[in-house]
Protein backbone atom coordinates (compact mmCIF):
# COMPACT_ATOMS: atom_id res chain seq x y z
CA UNK A 1 0.00 0.00 0.00
CA UNK A 2 1.48 3.31 -1.06
CA UNK A 3 1.66 5.98 1.59
CA UNK A 4 0.53 9.40 0.39
CA UNK A 5 2.53 12.40 1.48
CA UNK A 6 1.68 15.98 0.63
CA UNK A 7 3.99 18.94 0.66
CA UNK A 8 2.79 22.38 1.76
CA UNK A 9 2.99 23.64 -1.81
CA UNK A 10 0.97 20.69 -3.10
CA UNK A 11 -1.83 21.63 -0.73
CA UNK A 12 -1.63 25.31 -1.71
CA UNK A 13 -1.87 24.45 -5.42
CA UNK A 14 -4.84 22.12 -4.91
CA UNK A 15 -6.65 24.58 -2.60
CA UNK A 16 -6.21 27.46 -5.04
CA UNK A 17 -7.38 25.36 -7.99
CA UNK A 18 -10.45 24.21 -6.03
CA UNK A 19 -11.19 27.81 -5.08
CA UNK A 20 -11.13 28.82 -8.74
CA UNK A 21 -13.49 25.99 -9.69
CA UNK A 22 -15.83 26.73 -6.78
CA UNK A 23 -15.95 30.45 -7.53
CA UNK A 24 -16.48 29.92 -11.27
CA UNK A 25 -19.33 27.50 -10.57
CA UNK A 26 -21.09 29.90 -8.21
CA UNK A 27 -20.53 32.85 -10.55
CA UNK A 28 -21.87 30.88 -13.54
CA UNK A 29 -24.95 29.92 -11.51
CA UNK A 30 -25.59 33.59 -10.74
CA UNK A 31 -25.25 33.10 -6.98
CA UNK A 32 -22.30 35.45 -6.61
CA UNK A 33 -23.05 39.16 -7.02
CA UNK A 34 -19.98 40.72 -5.57
CA UNK A 35 -17.78 43.81 -5.38
CA UNK A 36 -14.68 44.13 -7.51
CA UNK A 37 -12.24 42.79 -4.89
CA UNK A 38 -14.18 39.53 -4.79
CA UNK A 39 -14.14 39.46 -8.58
CA UNK A 40 -10.35 39.35 -8.35
CA UNK A 41 -10.27 36.12 -6.28
CA UNK A 42 -9.75 33.87 -9.32
CA UNK A 43 -6.84 35.98 -10.50
CA UNK A 44 -5.20 35.79 -7.08
CA UNK A 45 -5.82 32.06 -7.04
CA UNK A 46 -4.29 31.63 -10.47
CA UNK A 47 -1.26 33.57 -9.24
CA UNK A 48 -0.95 31.29 -6.23
CA UNK A 49 -1.26 28.20 -8.43
CA UNK A 50 1.43 29.54 -10.76
CA UNK A 51 3.78 30.44 -7.91
CA UNK A 52 3.27 27.05 -6.28
CA UNK A 53 3.83 25.27 -9.58
CA UNK A 54 7.00 27.25 -10.27
CA UNK A 55 8.28 26.45 -6.79
CA UNK A 56 7.58 22.73 -7.27
CA UNK A 57 9.29 22.73 -10.67
CA UNK A 58 12.34 24.39 -9.10
CA UNK A 59 12.47 21.69 -6.41
CA UNK A 60 12.18 18.97 -9.06
CA UNK A 61 14.97 20.59 -11.12
CA UNK A 62 17.17 20.81 -8.02
CA UNK A 63 16.56 17.12 -7.29
CA UNK A 64 17.47 16.19 -10.85
CA UNK A 65 20.69 18.22 -10.66
CA UNK A 66 21.64 16.56 -7.35
CA UNK A 67 20.97 13.13 -8.83
CA UNK A 68 23.05 14.00 -11.89
CA UNK A 69 25.98 15.04 -9.68
CA UNK A 70 25.75 11.76 -7.74
CA UNK A 71 25.62 9.71 -10.96
CA UNK A 72 28.67 11.55 -12.33
CA UNK A 73 30.54 10.87 -9.09
CA UNK A 74 29.65 7.16 -9.28
CA UNK A 75 30.76 7.04 -12.93
CA UNK A 76 34.12 8.63 -12.09
CA UNK A 77 34.62 6.10 -9.28
CA UNK A 78 33.75 3.29 -11.69
CA UNK A 79 36.20 4.66 -14.26
CA UNK A 80 39.00 4.82 -11.69
CA UNK A 81 38.20 1.31 -10.49
CA UNK A 82 38.26 -0.05 -14.06
CA UNK A 83 41.61 1.63 -14.72
CA UNK A 84 43.03 0.26 -11.47
CA UNK A 85 41.70 -3.21 -12.25
CA UNK A 86 43.25 -3.06 -15.74
CA UNK A 87 46.60 -1.90 -14.37
CA UNK A 88 46.54 -4.65 -11.77
CA UNK A 89 45.82 -7.24 -14.45
CA UNK A 90 48.70 -5.96 -16.60
CA UNK A 91 51.02 -5.91 -13.58
CA UNK A 92 50.13 -9.50 -12.72
CA UNK A 93 50.95 -10.53 -16.31
CA UNK A 94 54.28 -8.74 -16.03
CA UNK A 95 53.49 -6.32 -18.83
CA UNK A 96 53.97 -3.21 -16.67
CA UNK A 97 56.14 -2.54 -13.68
CA UNK A 98 55.54 -0.12 -10.82
CA UNK A 99 58.24 1.73 -8.88
CA UNK A 100 57.96 1.52 -5.11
Amino acid sequence: MKKWSFDFWDLIIVAAALLIIFWASLKAAGIIHSPIWVEMIPYFSIGVVLLGGIYKLGKIKQGIENTEMKVNKILSIEERFTRLENEHSLAMQGKIKFKH
